[in-house]
């Protein structure tokens, strides 16, 4: 940065800030979820706590035998569904990743409203998955659909 403002000064000439892009290698890829739970019932209510218990277990490290250690959080595998039950062939793919974050709005109207029983009349869910690995180009050779 000094060399360029010294040429600058002496022949007026400024460097191009058009850098060609340089590959730096592959990175892994992120996706974002949002849901909007509304439970019409106590049982749907107790389902969604479930849910979000489960999520929030699943992204946490588990502790091994010895304390020395800790073992990975869970893997997740992603797809789209068609309703006939095979994936989905117009969305992409993911690669196996972890839950990187998992947010929970308990006031997703702007208040702080229960049902009777105690439960919450909405919950908003944001979740950030991170691919493990990253995509190579003969990943897709084998993709099908839409590939990833």
């Amino acid at each position: 940065a000094v060399g360029a403002n010294l040429l600058t000064r002496s022949t007026g000439q400024v460097m191009n800030p058009n850098l060609e892009l340089l590959f730096s290698g592959p990175s892994l890829r992120s996706f974002s979820f949002n849901f909007k739970f509304r439970p019409r019932s106590q049982s749907e209510s107790q389902m969604i706590r479930s849910i979000i218990r489960t999520f929030k277990r699943a992204m946490a490290p588990q502790r091994a035998a010895s304390s020395f250690f800790l073992q990975t959080p869970h893997v997740f595998k992603l797809q789209y569904i068609l309703n006939s039950g095979e994936e989905h062939p117009y969305m992409n793919k993911i690669k196996p990743c972890a839950l990187q974050s998992f947010n929970v709005s308990y006031t997703p109207d702007g208040s702080y409203m229960t049902y009777a029983d105690g439960g919450l009349t909405g919950y908003d869910v944001t979740m950030t998955f991170g691919e493990l690995t990253p995509i190579y180009a003969d990943d897709h050779d084998n993709a099908g659909g839409m590939g990833y």
